[in-house]
């Protein structure tokens, strides 16, 4: 009967690590989305276009094509300058001469939690473009993750119930002569 018993807690146990491990592994949904329909990401106008852009390691890279005749200008602002400050700040902006065809411009850009934000003027139209920002706090993270999650913590409880009981039920039936009040 002890074999018996210590053979269930063994497998029970193993059991409850394989559900904690198998919950804490759990792939994170993607929220990439891709327009492939279209040959550019923003567009000012009929004769400028934003072709793709890159925001990371605090570099703004950004792909420009004209088909207007003559040159256009261009302004580049840097949308997260003095955000993690107090006071009144000037932002960094730049001014880029956008030649007819494709033009990549790169710009040093601040970061705030691992996110960076430009704002691109053309002709007093302004886009932002952002990158996503992580949250410091971790305020979506699964409080129940160390315990496997939901189904690792309340399989957990049942695991300890369960045992108690059997525990309990083992110590009952090997006194021979029942339990003495103390």
């Amino acid at each position: 009967m002890r074999r018996i018993c210590f053979v269930l807690v063994i497998a029970a146990l193993a059991l409850a690590m394989g559900m904690g491990v198998g919950g804490a592994i759990a792939e994170e949904p993607s929220n990439e989305t891709e327009n492939e329909s279209a040959e550019y990401e923003l567009a000012f106008g009929d004769d400028l276009r934003v072709l793709e852009y890159e925001l990371e390691d605090g570099t703004a890279t950004i792909t420009f094509e004209s088909d207007h005749a003559r040159n256009q200008t261009v302004t580049v602002t840097d949308a997260m300058e003095g955000i993690d400050s107090d006071g009144i700040v000037e932002p960094y902006n730049r001014e880029y001469t956008i030649s007819p065809g494709e033009t990549t411009i790169t710009m040093d850009v601040a970061e705030v939690h691992g996110a960076s934000a430009v704002g691109v003027t053309v002709q007093g139209t302004t886009a932002r473009i952002t990158s996503e920002m992580s949250d410091p706090s971790d305020a979506d993270e699964n409080p129940f993750e160390t315990f496997g999650g939901e189904s690792g913590l309340f399989f957990g409880i049942f695991m300890s119930v369960a045992l108690a009981a059997i525990g309990t039920v083992y110590v009952l039936r090997s006194e021979e002569s029942g339990v003495i009040e103390a």
